[in-house]
């Protein structure tokens, strides 16, 4: 039922026809069969050529135009306004009722024809089918553009949670007493999982942590944001040792959405003034310790993966870094990059490159490890890949 308070749709019409009589006998017929809810607004012209000057000035939903015409014929008329692009529906009025010239007429791109003299009813059923074309047409254009909008806006959206996810990273070049931090972050799509943190506890400790949250994408990175404040030094105690952190944590996390999710972890702590490090790791991978002796997998007690049980104990270890050591912690999105033909890189090659570039300084190791991997990857974003670099003084 159309509602009476709704504004009847305008649709624009194009009548071209030569003749006076005809064109006028034509209008009046078009403006009869004015569909309710649509209001016809039609303009005449008297030939192809003048018809054609006003689509340039004008948008018209409907053509209807006479095929012999002075000047421009309807059908090339017609050729032109479709080379133009022009998305009118065009409907050709011919004498012609030869196959061949319908099938003419229509590879020129009319929509539709009816043969002189033709019927009121036929042109009525013709004028209303082309009007609910037209307006499907129009519904789904209007829908695109809709659909466009609401997907711009989303992107802008995204872009921003990306950017502040970004600035939940530590700062590049970071040193704190001597000692040099390191970071790569990598996310697979506009918005990653993996987040971690490197900050001042006290004049003698600095605590950071890594984080892993299964899955990709804005789930994943809500859940990661959520726990990285739950493990900002402002909301806890990083006096405590890491395994009581890590206990907290796991308290912390909520999966509302039942969709399954868990996140990986390591928490850390180390004396800038001692090289002691404490840590406690839940399903992390193991980092790894680059020393002037090799690169050595540090083997931390590992509970269960935060979010799969709420009981879970955790256990911190403790460990003593020499003078230029370093300390490398990284997600499994790094190891994982899989080649088209070679698959998977895996941890034992990653170990690998790391002893091969343990020489090099802190940032250019870094570099040429995401080189290495990025080449391996063929430049795919897979999974989110973060790696976190501590150099001792």
């Amino acid at each position: 039922m159309q509602n009476a308070s709704a504004p009847a749709k305008r649709m624009s019409i194009l009548l071209v026809e030569d003749t006076f009589s005809e064109r006028y006998y034509i209008a009046s017929l078009i403006q009869s069969f004015q569909p309710e809810g649509v209001e016809f607004i039609i303009t005449q012209c008297e030939d192809g050529l003048t018809a054609f000057d006003t689509c340039k000035l004008h948008h018209f939903d409907l053509i209807i135009s006479d095929w012999r015409m002075p000047n421009m014929s309807g059908v090339e008329l017609c050729k032109r306004l479709k080379e133009a692009n022009n998305p009118a529906f065009f409907l050709l009025l011919t004498g012609n009722d030869k196959t061949e010239d319908m099938v003419f007429a229509m590879e020129t791109g009319a929509d539709d024809y009816i043969t002189k003299p033709f019927l009121a009813s036929v042109l009525k059923v013709k004028i209303l089918a082309a009007v609910r074309l037209i307006q499907a047409k129009k519904l789904i254009i209007d829908s695109n553009l809709e659909l466009e909008s609401i997907l711009s806006q989303k992107q802008t959206e995204l872009k921003q949670a990306a950017a502040l996810q970004q600035s939940l990273l530590p700062k590049d070049n970071l040193i704190f007493d001597n000692w040099e931090i390191q970071h790569y972050f990598e996310p697979a799509a506009e918005l990653a999982g993996d987040i971690f943190q490197c900050f001042r506890i006290s004049e003698d400790w600095i605590g950071f942590y890594v984080i892993d949250v299964s899955g990709h994408g804005a789930p994943s990175a809500m859940l990661s944001f959520t726990l990285a404040q739950g493990l900002s030094p402002q909301r806890m105690d990083w006096k405590l040792p890491p395994e009581i952190l890590m206990q907290r944590l796991n308290l912390l996390f909520d999966d509302p959405a039942n969709l399954g999710q868990f996140a990986t972890v390591i928490i850390g702590k180390i004396n800038t003034q001692t090289h002691t490090v404490q840590m406690c790791s839940a399903g992390h991978p193991m980092p790894f310790l680059l020393s002037k002796l090799g690169v050595n997998t540090l083997e931390i007690p590992s509970g269960l993966p935060i979010g799969i049980d709420n009981n879970s104990q955790y256990k911190s270890a403790e460990y003593q870094l020499n003078s230029g050591e370093q300390l490398l912690l990284f997600s499994d999105g790094v190891y994982e990059v899989s080649h088209p033909l070679h698959g998977m890189f895996g941890l034992e090659r990653f170990k690998q490159r790391c002893l091969e570039a343990k020489a090099m300084p802190a940032h250019q190791l870094l570099k040429h490890l995401i080189y290495v991997l990025n080449l391996w990857k063929q430049n795919d974003p897979q999974d989110d890949m973060s790696l976190l670099l501590f150099s001792a003084p």
